[in-house]
């Protein structure tokens, strides 16, 4: 079991995606506690609001995985906000992989010295932590989007989410609902490619549309050689570790240089240390932030998708109408088809236009603040690891 708690070397909750300079202050949302259990994560959630539409002022509910789903899902399927891009779902918390590391070296504890153990015990463990500290913190940004929202957050389910104390008894999807969801998106992707030729003469959405396209294949290759970058990094961490280990080994080996031997597998640790916090910085401040935008800009595609295919809809609509005026029939209801075509078409393009320029500001705000804070703790690393280094050559020229 871990607990949120346990994240005592500086919380990381939202710093992954810092979205705080949307919010006006009515609505404060957040995640003052996490316990990892066998099967799923409870997130406890805080909130504090002075919006009329709550019946308190204060709340606290523990929610799971499968209720944030629930959430993502009722506000996707509400028509009123096909014109939002949509916060995307938090990803589902994957534990299994770490929980099935620490098994098998509890399994092989008998197979390594008591001093071994304790340090491989310790470093799956950390790895462990940062994973969690990670899912903490996507969900939370999750909640933090829809509470920066002015209209998804007086969300009627979303207050139910904050404000109803029980479970939600909301529970996984079936097979068949799983089925369906992915007959769904085949569907979804194929109106999309026959959309795709669609002839928009608003040069704004025309814009966006193509940015969106190029800057979403930007930034998954960018996300890949993000990961490549924390796993070099960690892999020098694992490298100082294991030099650690085979000068330690070699202090018990050779009784003459045992004492110079014992100071650098010391001095390795202290770096190894080091290596593992830039790591997980990186992973932290950089990788998870490129995830993230990846998944946020296919949301703001599938609010273009919403507009292309009431775009679309008004096209029929005025095909019908021009069918039913040739016959002299059906005059009346065509047009009143028509109608509500052009409102819902209208309606979606100038919600979206907002949208989309508020998620322009948003990303180029929060990546100039991520760069900032990744290039202080660059710096903060770098002198640490340099500081480490000249103190491990002093005690080392003392000898």
């Amino acid at each position: 079991m871990m607990t949120a708690e346990d994240e005592n070397e500086g919380r990381e909750h939202a710093s992954t995606v810092s979205l705080s300079d949307e919010n006006d202050g009515r609505l404060n949302v957040s995640i003052s506690d996490a316990v990892s259990e066998l099967e799923t994560v409870k997130f406890t959630i805080q909130t504090k609001t002075q919006l009329p539409s709550f019946s308190q002022h204060q709340m606290s509910v523990i929610r799971c995985h499968e209720e944030f789903i629930w959430l993502h899902d009722m506000l996707s399927e509400n028509p009123e906000y096909a014109g939002y891009i949509i916060p995307p779902a938090p990803p589902k918390p994957d534990f299994e992989e770490a929980r099935d590391k620490l098994t098998r070296v509890t399994a092989a504890e008998n197979t390594m010295t008591e001093e071994e153990y304790k340090k491989l015990r310790k470093e799956l463990e950390s790895d462990y932590l940062a994973l969690f500290k990670k899912t903490v913190a996507m969900h939370e940004i999750y909640l933090l989007r829809i509470a920066a929202h002015s209209k998804l957050r007086e969300d009627s389910n979303f207050r139910v989410f904050l404000e109803y104390a029980k479970d939600l008894k909301v529970r996984s999807k079936n097979k068949k609902e799983i089925i369906g969801g992915f007959f769904k998106s085949m569907t979804k992707n194929v109106d999309e490619a026959l959309l795709s030729g669609q002839k928009d003469k608003d040069e704004f959405f025309i814009e966006r549309r193509s940015f969106l396209e190029d800057y979403h294949n930007r930034i998954k290759e960018t996300t890949k050689k993000s990961e490549g970058l924390s796993a070099s990094t960690n892999g020098l961490s694992v490298d100082y570790m294991q030099m650690a280990g085979c000068l330690a080994l070699l202090s018990t080996q050779d009784p003459s240089l045992q004492r110079f031997m014992a100071q650098g597998a010391i001095t390795f640790e202290s770096l190894q240390k080091l290596q593992k916090r830039t790591s997980t910085d990186e992973d932290l401040k950089l990788t998870d932030l490129f995830k993230y935008y990846q998944r946020e800009t296919n949301a703001a595609k599938s609010l273009l998708y919403r507009r292309g295919r009431a775009l679309a809809d008004k096209e029929i609509a005025e095909g019908k109408l021009e069918q039913a005026q040739k016959k002299f029939k059906d005059i009346p209801t065509a047009e009143a088809y028509l109608e509500d075509c052009k409102i819902r078409f209208e309606s979606i393009s100038d919600m979206a236009r907002t949208e989309l320029d508020t998620f322009t500001n948003r990303r180029l705000e929060t990546y100039r603040r991520h760069l900032v804070d990744m290039s202080e703790l660059q710096i903060r690393h770098s002198q640490s690891i340099i500081s480490e280094l000249t103190k491990g050559l002093e005690l080392l020229k003392e000898l």
